[in-house]
C-alpha cells in the first residue's frame, strides 16, 4: 500500500510538472529554431549576408572623432559629445559599451554560423558534391575574416599595449555562450592567445577564399588584416611583407591609390576605388553622418560637431583631401585667430561623408583601404630603420592627393619619420576611426605627447591637452559587461 502511494505522488508530481513546462516551452507553428536554422548551403550564405550586418564600425569612427582632435563642438551643438569631447571617459560611457558590444556581437553571429554548419552534411555521392564543399569553406572563410577582424578591433581599444603577447587583451569567445540561468563567464585572456586565434581564421581564409568569387571578403582583405594586426604588434617585417603583397597586385603607376581627381568621388559612393572592404548603408539604416549632423550634411543640416580648425590647418592649400575632409560650403574665416565670433564665423562642416541621393545622412563606411595599406608599409619601413624607402612609400602617396610641391624632405631620424607618418595617418584616415588607436600606440615613438586641439575650439571646454601616455587611451572594460560576468571584474584596465 505505501508503494502504491509513493507511485501515484511521483505520477502527480510528473503530472504537474509537464502541466507548468507546457506554459512556458510553448512551441509555435512554423517557428524555427537556431538549430534548424541552416540546413544547407543555401542557408549558410543567407546566415553570412545578415552577419555582414553585424559589421558596425561606426561607434569607433564617432568616438575617435570626438575624443581626440578630428572634432569641434559644432554650431547646433545643445551638449552632444561633450563628455567625450572633454576626455571623460568611465565605463559606463555608451561608446565603450557599443565598441565591445558591437564586436562581440559580430563574433558571436560568427561563432553560431560556424556551429551550425556542423548541420550541412554533403553527400559524397552527389553530383553537386564538390562544388558545395568549395562554396561552405567558402562562406566559412568569409565568416572567419568578419570574426578575426572583430578581435583585432577589440584589441586595438581595450588592451592596453599590444605589442606585449603576454599583456592582458580581450576575452577569447571561440563558441557560442549558454543561455541564462547558467551563464558562462569568461576572462580576459593574454594578447599572443588572441592573436593565434586570429591567425588561425586568417590561415583558413586565405585557403578556402576563391580569386574569382564575388564576396566582400577577399584575399586582399585577408592580407590587410595580417599587415594592420602585424603592425599594430610592432612586427615590423611582418607588416610589410603583407603590405606589399597588397600593393603589387596593383599597377605600378596608381598602386591602387585613385589620383587626385578621383579621389573625392570614393566619398559619395560613385566609385569604389581603393575601396578593400566598404559597407553600404542602405535605407533604414543609421547613417554614418548622423554622428555630426542632425539632419543632413548642410550648413542648414543641424552640424553638431565640426571638423577641428587644427585638423584642417594641418593640410596644404592644395591637398584634395581638405576639400573631401571639409565640406564645400563651409564658413572658413581667414581671421580664424582674432574675429571675435569665432564659432559663429568659422565653420568647418564634416564632408567626409556628404550623403547620397535620398539618404541625406548614409554613405558607405570604408573599413580597409588601400591607402592604409601604403600607410603600414611606410611606417613598417621605418620600424625596420628604412627611413629612405618611407620617404618613398609617403612621398607616393602625397602625390595622389597634393597637385604640387607634395614631396617631404628626407628623415634624419626614426622619430622623424614615425612623426612624419602618424601625420599622415592623421591626413589620410581622418574620420574613419584610426587616430585615438595611432596616438596610443605610435604617438611616444613620434615624439607626439598630446591630442593637437586649436585653443579656441578647445579652451571653452577646458579640453585643450590630453597626453598620449593617459591611461584613457585604452578603453574601459564597459561597466555593462563586468555588472554580468564576474570572473572580468578583477581584470578592469588600469585608471578606472
Amino acid at each position: 500500500m505505501k508503494n502504491i502511494k509513493v507511485l501515484f505522488a511521483l505520477l502527480l508530481f510528473a503530472g504537474i510538472f509537464n502541466s507548468c513546462s507546457d506554459a512556458y516551452e510553448i512551441v509555435q507553428p512554423g517557428e524555427l529554431y537556431p538549430i534548424d536554422a541552416i540546413q544547407n548551403v543555401n542557408d549558410m550564405n543567407s546566415a553570412l549576408i545578415s552577419l555582414y550586418d553585424q559589421v558596425y564600425p561606426d561607434d569607433e569612427i564617432a568616438f575617435t572623432s570626438y575624443f581626440t582632435d578630428e572634432t569641434a563642438i559644432g554650431i547646433d551643438n545643445g551638449g552632444q559629445s561633450l563628455p567625450e569631447y572633454r576626455f571623460n571617459l568611465l565605463a559606463t560611457n555608451s561608446y565603450v559599451r557599443a565598441i565591445w558590444l558591437n564586436n562581440y556581437n559580430l563574433i558571436v553571429s560568427a561563432n553560431r554560423i560556424i556551429q551550425l554548419s556542423d548541420n550541412v552534411v554533403l553527400d559524397p555521392e552527389s553530383a553537386s558534391f564538390e562544388d558545395d564543399t568549395i562554396e561552405k569553406n567558402r562562406i566559412l572563410a568569409e565568416v572567419r575574416t568578419l570574426r578575426a577582424l572583430g578581435f583585432i578591433q577589440l584589441e586595438a581599444y581595450f588592451s592596453t599595449d599590444m605589442t606585449d603577447d603576454n599583456a592582458l587583451g580581450v576575452m577569447l569567445l571561440d563558441h557560442v555562450p549558454s543561455d541564462l540561468p547558467n551563464k558562462e563567464m569568461l576572462p580576459r585572456v593574454e594578447n599572443g592567445l588572441i592573436y593565434a586565434f586570429i591567425n588561425e581564421d586568417l590561415d583558413f581564409a586565405e585557403d578556402n577564399l576563391q580569386a574569382n568569387s564575388s564576396a566582400l571578403v577577399t584575399q586582399q582583405l585577408v592580407t590587410g588584416l595580417r599587415a594592420r594586426l602585424a603592425l599594430y604588434r610592432a612586427k615590423y617585417a611582418e607588416a610589410l611583407t603583407y603590405a606589399d603583397e597588397v600593393i603589387n597586385q596593383y599597377p605600378a603607376t596608381s598602386q591602387g591609390l585613385a589620383s587626385a581627381n578621383s579621389y573625392p568621388s570614393i566619398w559619395d559612393n560613385s566609385s569604389s576605388s581603393e575601396i578593400i572592404f566598404g559597407l553600404e548603408r542602405p535605407s533604414g539604416k543609421p547613417g554614418i553622418a548622423s554622428n555630426w549632423y542632425f539632419n543632413e550634411v548642410s550648413i542648414s543640416g543641424g552640424a553638431y560637431m565640426e571638423v577641428s580648425r587644427s585638423l584642417y590647418n594641418a593640410y596644404p592649400n592644395n591637398d584634395v583631401r581638405r576639400g573631401v575632409v571639409v565640406l564645400d560650403g563651409s564658413v572658413i574665416s581667414p581671421n580664424y585667430s582674432t574675429v571675435f565670433d569665432y564659432r559663429g564665423q568659422d565653420i568647418l562642416l564634416p564632408g567626409k561623408y556628404p550623403g547620397v541621393a535620398q539618404l541625406p545622412l548614409n554613405n558607405r563606411v570604408p573599413v580597409m583601404r588601400t591607402a592604409e595599406i601604403h600607410l603600414i608599409k611606410a611606417e613598417a619601413q621605418v620600424g625596420l630603420g628604412d627611413l629612405d624607402g618611407a620617404l618613398t612609400t609617403l612621398n607616393f602617396l602625397r602625390s595622389r592627393r597634393i597637385s604640387s610641391g607634395s614631396a617631404l624632405s628626407a628623415f634624419t631620424t626614426q622619430q622623424d619619420g614615425f612623426a612624419a607618418v602618424l601625420k599622415e595617418r592623421r591626413l589620410e584616415l581622418a574620420f574613419e576611426g584610426f587616430r585615438y588607436i595611432d596616438l596610443h600606440r605610435l604617438g611616444t615613438l613620434a615624439g607626439v605627447s598630446s591630442v593637437d586641439r586649436y585653443e579656441r575650439d578647445c579652451e571653452p571646454y577646458g579640453a585643450c591637452t590630453l597626453s598620449v601616455t593617459d591611461y584613457r587611451f585604452t578603453l574601459p572594460i564597459p561597466q555593462a559587461e563586468i555588472n554580468g560576468n564576474n570572473v572580468i571584474a578583477d581584470q578592469q584596465n588600469p585608471g578606472y
